[in-house]
């Protein structure tokens, strides 16, 4: 089917079966190209966890099926090939690599070009838009991972002033004015010897996890490792990653969950349904180099034909893969529930200290209601934060004891609201979530000063706990 990065080519899956992949166009008729994909995400949640989970037992290392498959609208499926969705961490955009567009930077022969949609308040998505310069050029551009606040971009290639890139990965930081000139990165002996590639990086942006083909690989590509040395300001030497991950195959389109355990990516050495399959597999130590056996995503993920891509929500329970559709054969970007067996695993409390507690307080200007990116990435924080048991929310708006009884009520109303709408688009089902509006009727700071209207401009949140059955650690 699809694979990311330069000219990357997509294969006809009625006509064909197997994990046989069509070359890459040549980047520049000399390096190559490539990296993949990361991560999805949240607004298809409504439709998407309304669906169940039919958990039933399965065969070793089979997990149970899931009843959740979801296409998404056509503004991202009207173009083919479109692949890669990565997901901002606040869940306002989601990013797509669309190949051979006629609004492409070099037209339809620019192999791959950075596309976004924006999250519009109804919870929907806006038409794709170009991302423009200078992340996009007239050759092949992908982006591979965004950092957890969403600032910092790894992107394929390294960027030179003539607008012409060469083999490799460099970083780019988001500022109000755009993205800035994307900076290389140093990485000992770096070289590939297949014309694909693919990264992405751990929370820290401290670790590389990259697909390459080198001498010691057993097979095609093969997931590597590469650690940051922070005295030398440069990557060390990408390691493989060992058989229990690797194949004789390829592998390759990795992405690592917040937790930086849980790795998802495609494989066509390990057993699956068809060509490609996507598999996900756990970090035993510190070292990067010890992974738990790989398991298949199931059925319901993964078809006869090929699934190159994968990245997940922010809550770890659904994902965006690239898929075909069974009646019609079309390739597409869809939006999966995962089984519980395949969820990134949750933040560990230490047993020795009471938990956080499951609450936050989100502070506004006077007369604001619309949140700001710094409350985006406190809510992102905290519903990553937020255990498995994790029951219904409730949000309540206040305001100061400035204005009219019926304008606090009007605007406590609204803060409520907004942040009801982001917490949906970060994973929360609607239906978990309850709001309620106090005006300036309930304040948490006594008095007139400026510091304690400022207190009492605010949202709280709080999360209730399901009773939740023993359990081995």
């Amino acid at each position: 089917m699809i694979l990311t990065g330069g000219g990357a080519h997509w294969r006809d899956t009625s006509r064909a079966k197997g994990s046989q992949l069509l070359p890459f166009d040549r980047f520049s008729r000399s390096a190559s190209p490539n990296c993949p994909e990361s991560r999805m995400s949240r607004s298809l949640r409504a439709g998407i966890l309304l669906c169940a989970l039919a958990l039933a037992a399965g065969a070793e290392q089979q997990p149970p099926p899931i009843r959740c498959k979801v296409r998404l609208p056509e503004q991202f499926n009207e173009h083919q090939p479109t692949i890669l969705p990565l997901l901002a961490p606040d869940g306002t955009r989601l990013y797509v690599d669309r190949k051979h567009h006629p609004q492409n930077t070099g037209g339809v022969r620019d192999p791959d070009e950075i596309w976004y949609a924006e999250r519009l308040p109804d919870g929907s998505w806006s038409a794709l838009k170009n991302l423009g310069p200078p992340l996009n050029t007239p050759g092949s551009d992908v982006l591979c991972a965004l950092s957890p606040d969403g600032k910092e971009a790894l992107v394929f290639g390294i960027y030179r002033p003539d607008g012409t890139k060469q083999s490799g990965f460099s970083t780019s930081r988001r500022t109000d004015s755009g993205w800035s000139f994307p900076k290389p990165l140093r990485i000992r002996n770096f070289y590939n010897l297949s014309q694909h590639y693919y990264a992405t990086w751990s929370p820290d942006r401290r670790v590389l996890i990259l697909s390459l083909q080198r001498l010691d690989s057993y097979g095609g590509l093969d997931l590597y490792v590469s650690v940051y040395d922070s005295l030398r300001d440069e990557w060390s030497e990408p390691e493989n990653m060992g058989s229990v991950v690797n194949t004789s195959g390829m592998e390759g389109s990795p992405f690592l969950a917040p937790d930086g355990k849980t790795l998802y990516f495609f494989s066509t050495g390990h057993r699956g349904y068809g060509g490609m399959d996507l598999f996900m597999s756990r970090r035993l130590d510190e070292s990067w180099k010890r992974w738990s056996t790989p398991v298949n995503l199931g059925a319901e993920v993964n078809t006869v034909g090929d699934e190159a891509s994968i990245s997940l929500t922010v809550r770890g329970d659904s994902a965006y893969i690239v898929s075909i559709d069974p009646i019609t054969r079309r390739p597409g970007i869809y939006a999966v529930c995962l089984a519980d067996s395949l969820r990134p695993l949750p933040p560990r409390w230490e047993s020795r200290e009471a938990p956080e507690p499951l609450s936050l307080r989100l502070f506004f200007a006077l007369n604001r209601w619309k949140l700001s990116a710094e409350q985006r990435q406190r809510l992102h924080e905290f519903v990553r934060r937020l255990p498995a048991n994790a029951g219904e929310v409730l949000v309540e708006g206040h305001t100061d004891d400035l204005g009219s009884t019926q304008y606090n009520a009007w605007l406590s109303r609204k803060r409520a609201e907004a942040v009801r709408a982001a917490l949906i688009v970060l994973g929360i089902p609607a239906e978990r979530i309850r709001t309620a509006a106090y005006g300036s009727t309930r304040p948490a700071v006594a008095g007139t000063s400026p510091e304690a209207r400022r207190q009492n401009r605010r949202v709280e949140i709080r999360v209730t706990l399901a009773p939740q059955s023993d359990a081995p650690p």
